[in-house]
């Protein structure tokens, strides 16, 4: 009896946690669903279900600069971000992980800590050191705080990638006469490469998507695609934020799928 009565409680176990995964699934999927469909529609406003069909609202984003200059520019600040991001974090991984450098630990704590601020207080902050600096309302000064932005994710990719290879490799390399710094760039950076494209592809998406810093840090010529979505639903909403959402959705699933299979090649 108690076996039967066990295997009926494990079987509503099991369906009560496939009824929470659909349910769950359902209402983060829901909403990309509706926009996707949504951009498809010809109507002068955003209304469901669409009376009309078309691609009005494509059309209307790649061929009115309105759009095509914040793209632009998001894209010409997210590569530069990545790259900057990759040129700070990647010498900094080896010195903390290879390099016995002293206080490794703290300072990888400090690298990753951004990422528990609140990402509001964290723009105010910026914005006072980057008010000293001059540089607010620049597209340096912008690229600079993406890059700062994104520094965690690429550390904790990588360092998690280098705590896989073996230092052995390493030491392998350097008796048979390599110099060090040749052993890395030879053993170790080469086997750190799909971590290196996951993390660079990761910072390039965090910057890609960001509406924070620009709205306390750009200025006038410097708006960026996610702070342009803002703007239009703030000012009178555009349907072309439809087809906008959509192209977003689509592109940052694809990098983020290539990511992780990325970080699957270095396991």
């Amino acid at each position: 009896m108690t076996t039967r009565s066990g295997k009926v409680g494990d079987r509503l176990f099991s369906l009560a946690g496939r009824v929470g995964a659909v349910v769950a699934f359902t209402f983060m999927a829901a909403p990309a669903l509706f926009i996707v469909v949504l951009s498809f529609s010809n109507d002068k406003f955003i209304g469901f279900p669409p009376k009309t069909w078309g691609l009005d609202r494509y059309t209307s984003v790649f061929t009115s600069g309105t759009w095509l200059d914040p793209i632009s520019l998001s894209l010409q600040v997210a590569a530069l971000a990545a790259l900057l991001a990759l040129v700070l974090v990647v010498p900094a991984v080896l010195g903390m992980k290879r390099g016995m450098l002293p206080g490794a630990g703290l300072i990888e704590a400090t690298a990753i800590a951004p990422m528990l601020f609140p990402i509001a207080a964290y723009a105010v902050a910026m914005y006072a050191v980057f008010a000293e600096a001059g540089l607010i309302g620049t597209f340096h000064g912008i690229v600079l705080s993406h890059a700062i932005h994104a520094v965690p994710l690429v550390v904790i990719v990588l360092s998690t990638a280098l705590d896989r290879v073996r230092p052995e490799l390493e030491l392998a390399a350097m008796t048979m006469g390599a110099s060090r710094a040749r052993a890395w760039v030879g053993i170790t950076l080469r086997l750190l490469t799909p971590a290196v494209l996951g993390g660079a592809t990761l910072a390039f998406v965090s910057s890609f998507d960001e509406a924070v810093f620009i709205t306390f840090l750009g200025g006038p010529g410097l708006v960026t695609l996610p702070k342009m979505i803002f703007d239009s639903v703030q000012y009178g909403v555009d349907p072309s934020i439809t087809a906008i959402a959509t192209i977003l959705m689509v592109v940052t699933a694809g990098l983020m799928l290539g990511a992780t299979q990325l970080r699957k090649d270095v396991r």
